[in-house]
């Protein structure tokens, strides 16, 4: 089965059905009366994607103890445009997995029985299908209603209503992180959406051993993302963090810059000129560094005006250093370990001397 996310005490995966299974007390349960699109898993074109579930105390509403899920729509349309995600919040039956109704963004839950005896083509109808989605609005015409402002209010909404389930897993608190202190991302997913770049489960200490290294330029858009180092995975994330301290971990796919850094082949053991996983396979001891807890993450820029950001680390030991080139959307390319001669030759033939002493 394909994990989606393990925190607390629900764990959603997909299992070879593409049907999502709910993971609680030891007891899988298929969600029913949900549809999800198994052909775009990473969320572009039609088809939401669950993103985090728990249990639910309803203090409200005659829905006490079942399972919230938290799922969300499309954030590119089917020729690959950026679209608007929207959001839904339904609720399921925490011992047999069929779907019990959905909230909304005003607070109210509608029971399978409310919405289904509501006639279409009222108005009550339109403003209870408004109610459940968290987002955009949009008129008859399929046109986009909203304006900014009440698209981010009502997905924010969320955060409001759900706090322990949105924040966490779909974004994390605002805080403050400090240099080489660890953390839990609990949210954070590779490029093809799984969580800690693992498919199946994880362990506690991995999923705290995110250490903090600084803020840097990923992918050369004049913004700063922050890099984690992962000791235990062997791995290395980015997040971008909104002016309100939060990362968001739904930005993970297609232009996002939240993410498990992806693995390269080193493009010298393509050509036959080393041997993978030797000491020469600059993959294998970049892998190996992040697990020894030996990089440092200095610096970053375009030194050769190529067009391909460069970042550069140093290994705490001082032995080398490490320059990875980087795509476009802030994944890695290939990287290449330098001595200091090698590296202090390079900056200053491309006129960055003065950027050495910044990675020494």
């Amino acid at each position: 089965m394909y994990l989606f996310e393990d925190k607390g005490e629900v764990a959603l995966y997909r299992n070879d059905s593409n049907r999502i299974i709910a993971n609680y007390k030891d007891k899988a349960l298929t969600l029913i009366g949900i549809d999800w699109n198994p052909d775009n898993p990473n969320r572009s074109g039609w088809g939401y994607i669950p993103i985090s579930a728990e249990i639910y105390n309803d203090k409200s509403f005659a829905n006490d103890g079942n399972i919230l899920l938290l799922w969300q729509g499309p954030l590119y349309d089917d020729a690959g445009y950026p679209k608007e995600e929207r959001w839904q919040a339904l609720s399921f039956s925490s011992t047999s997995g069929v779907l019990l109704g959905a909230y909304g963004h005003s607070g109210h839950f509608y029971s399978i029985a409310e919405m289904t005896a509501i006639p279409y083509g009222t108005s009550e109808r339109t403003n209870m299908i408004s109610d459940v989605y968290f987002g955009p609005k949009y008129n008859d015409n399929g046109n986009d209603i909203s304006t900014e402002e009440s698209r981010l209010t009502e997905i924010n909404q969320l955060g409001v209503l759900f706090p322990e389930i949105y924040y966490g897993v779909a974004k994390e608190r605002s805080r403050t992180y400090e240099l080489n202190q660890t953390y839990e991302l609990a949210g954070i997913k590779d490029f093809d959406g799984s969580p800690h770049a693992n498919t199946g489960s994880i362990s506690a200490e991995a999923k705290q051993s995110y250490k903090y290294q600084g803020m840097v330029d990923v992918n050369k858009d004049g913004e700063s993302e922050a890099i984690f180092t992962n000791k235990i995975t062997g791995r290395w994330a980015t997040a971008s963090i909104s002016s309100s301290g939060e990362i968001d971990y739904t930005d993970y796919g297609k232009g996002g810059t939240t993410r498990i850094v992806g693995i390269y082949i080193d493009p010298l053991v393509t050509s036959g000129d080393v041997v993978q996983f030797s000491d020469h396979d600059s993959q294998y001891r970049f892998q190996n560094d992040l697990k020894i807890d030996n990089l440092l993450v200095k610096t970053s820029g375009d030194f050769d005006s190529d067009g391909v950001q460069e970042v550069y680390w140093k290994t705490a030991d001082g032995s080398a250093y490490l320059r990875s080139l980087m795509h476009a959307d802030g994944n890695i390319r290939y990287a290449n370990y330098q001595s200091e001669e090698q590296m202090s030759s390079y900056l200053t033939s491309n006129g960055y001397e003065s950027v050495i002493s910044d990675i020494i």
